[in-house]
């Protein structure tokens, strides 16, 4: 990137330089060429008092020449007409007194914009003043050489630009590309993974916690109820992370239903995972306008908010708040959990969707994961960040309800 500015940079100023170098480049031709048909002129004249060789000196880029004594009058004119008169202007007498040639722009009466110089003309007895007028097609020639060569390296480098920003765009596109196929054949794994956990570890983990529970009730030592009770406690422990496992798996489209996301949807899941997680002094605070529809199925909606509800409150070793804050717009519905714990550290926030990346010890690591699930396949997305006054935050960005849009 940094080339690529040096580079451009160079290029600029290279058009920019050229530009203004051939302005110099084509006065200096003028000049030249003035100076050398000052000189032919005075070699004729000089031949010739009476000037009659004078009228049949041509030359390509010669608009008209006239010679000039001090007092104004015309000696000589390529319109013969005009020999004899006196010249209108005064732009001839610095020529009498400047040690080089005086130049001008003029303009033409056809409108043509004509370079004009006056210099002396040492004749014998006498020093007269040459009027002359020439076309500037070869200067303006060097000009648009100059200005097309300038524009045509401008237009490159523009070229060069938006190709490379269109390679980038391709190159981050295929990488995303890739990424996706590697998380979907990781998905395809783990898929298979779990069926087999479905059938081989499901149906006897089952068995274990029954057991467990049964026997519990059965024995009177306190010791062995307490071995019991921590057979059955594992067990719905390792039945939670073989769902956990499975809802990563699961091929579904969680996108093609509507679900009305309010108050009451978020009180009971936040209820059910209080209940369940025997947290009494951690308080939800709702901000919530008015109910928003959003496409995902009501199953997924409501996997998806336990497991944000269940995070914030792991996060939270004490007493505190969740804060949650339903909004609307451009179509797309806008759910924030923000809770008051610690916050995510910098890894946290870099691998906090990854799946089994987890800081706690007893943790699965696949919550947030299967809310990056659900959400992307609904036609969203989510973040994770630290809140500005501490604590963390996930934003929840789905898809507002097409039949809500419709209607």
């Amino acid at each position: 990137m940094i080339g690529g500015v040096l580079m451009t940079a160079f290029l600029l100023w290279f058009a920019v330089n050229s530009q203004q170098n051939a302005r110099p480049v084509a006065q200096a031709l003028l000049q030249g060429l003035a100076l050398s048909l000052r000189q032919a002129i005075e070699n004729l004249a000089a031949r010739d008092p009476s000037y009659k060789t004078l009228a049949d000196f041509r030359y390509r880029d010669i608009a008209y020449f006239a010679l000039i004594d001090r007092s104004g009058r015309i000696r000589f004119h390529q319109n013969p007409e005009l020999a004899g008169e006196i010249v209108a202007d005064d732009r001839y007498l610095p020529a009498f007194s400047a040690a080089a040639l005086v130049e001008n722009r003029i303009r033409l009466g056809t409108g043509e914009e004509a370079y004009e110089c006056h210099l002396l003309l040492h004749l014998p007895g006498e020093t007269l003043v040459l009027r002359l007028v020439l076309h500037t097609w070869q200067a303006d020639q060097i000009m648009n050489r100059a200005r097309t060569g300038a524009i045509i390296l401008l237009t490159v480098t523009a070229s060069a630009w938006v190709l490379g920003f269109l390679l980038f765009r391709l190159l981050k596109r295929d990488a995303r590309r890739r990424e996706q196929m590697a998380r979907q054949e990781q998905m395809a794994r783990l898929g298979e993974l779990g069926a087999v956990l479905a059938h081989e570890v499901r149906t006897p983990l089952a068995g274990i916690k029954g057991y467990a529970q049964l026997l519990g009730e059965r024995i009177t030592d306190e010791r062995s109820r307490g071995f019991a009770a921590l057979i059955a406690q594992e067990a719905v422990r390792l039945e939670g992370l073989v769902n956990d496992l499975l809802d990563y798996a699961r091929r579904d489209e969680p996108g093609d239903g509507c679900t009305l996301l309010d108050e009451e949807l978020l009180r009971n899941v936040w209820n059910m995972v209080s209940n369940r997680a025997d947290v009494q002094t951690v308080t939800l605070e709702l901000s919530i306008l008015s109910g928003a529809q959003v496409s995902c199925r009501p199953e997924r909606l409501r996997q998806l908010l336990t497991n944000l509800f269940s995070n914030a409150l792991q996060a939270i070793s004490a007493e505190g708040t969740v804060r949650v804050a339903v909004t609307e717009a451009r179509k797309m519905v806008t759910l924030t959990v923000r809770d008051s714990g610690a916050g995510f550290t910098e890894e946290s926030i870099q691998r906090a969707f990854d799946p089994f990346f987890t800081t706690r010890p007893r943790g699965s690591g696949l919550g947030l994961a299967v809310c990056r699930k659900i959400a992307e396949e609904c036609g969203g997305r989510i973040s994770a960040a630290n809140a500005d006054g501490g604590g963390a935050v996930i934003t929840l960005l789905l898809p507002a309800c097409c039949e809500r849009n419709k209607s």
